[in-house]
């Protein structure tokens, strides 16, 4: 994937300026920064819910800003605020969101269950959504991004507020979906979480600051930035 001189303005105020960054098919990549730094809008504007004011995005040198249906069809896209509807039951969530991705009958009825196993709530997803717990729900979230096997994955702090072992299996299922080829790209504030990632990027005012894997980054910025990362 590559990012390529991304500029994003509102008015006068400028959130992104010139973001340029080449990430390899496979890679689980880290976004770090303060709030306010424009982790978010890059994310957005990767997953084509904005349009950025310049610049354009390429996955196998296909325009996500111009490439229409079949491109977006390649990304999974988990945003901060939970996309689940509370009155249904998990599994209704699942059929929902799976049928939106065009999956019908048998090949949704066994995606689901192979993402019920990977999201470990087997024994939950016969429940309303409203009855579970924080981690569940953000668990469940993914489970939703996955069921159309998308080539990207983007996740807007898919761990905010949510209990250790649900920030475990999180982080641990993205490592194993990144070996079998799948590219991760997520936001935390968490410096452990970042750590788990092939590289990370930190931004700081819309601009990208340091970009290595986490020891580099870590010297690049002598640890006065780092608390952007880890608050």
């Amino acid at each position: 994937m590559t990012i390529r001189d991304i500029s994003k303005r509102y008015g006068s105020k400028s959130v992104l300026h010139n973001v340029n960054l080449e990430i390899a098919q496979g890679e689980m990549f880290g976004v770090g920064g303060e709030n306010g730094a424009g982790k978010s809008t890059l994310l957005s504007i990767i997953a084509s819910v904005i349009k950025p004011s310049s610049g354009e995005v390429l996955i196998d040198g296909v325009s996500v800003q111009r490439g229409g249906a079949a491109i977006r069809k390649q990304i999974g896209y988990v945003p901060q605020e939970l996309a689940l509807y509370p009155s249904l039951r998990g599994i209704d969530n699942l059929a929902f969101w799976g049928k939106l991705y065009g999956l019908r009958g048998k090949e949704l009825a066994l995606r689901m269950d192979e993402i019920i196993d990977i999201i470990d709530l087997r024994d939950r997803i016969k429940e309303r959504v409203d009855a579970y717990s924080g981690g569940m729900k953000r668990r469940l979230n993914l489970g939703v991004a996955l069921l159309h096997k998308p080539k990207l994955l983007i996740l807007d702090e898919p761990t905010a507020g949510v209990d250790v072992r649900s920030r475990r299996h999180i982080i641990e299922t993205l490592k194993e979906m990144s070996k079998h080829g799948c590219t991760i790209l997520y936001t935390s504030h968490h410096l452990e979480e970042m750590e788990a990632c092939d590289r990370i990027g930190v931004l700081k005012g819309g601009e990208i600051l340091a970009v290595g894997i986490a020891q580099e980054v870590k010297h690049h910025l002598k640890g006065e930035n780092l608390h952007g990362i880890e608050r």
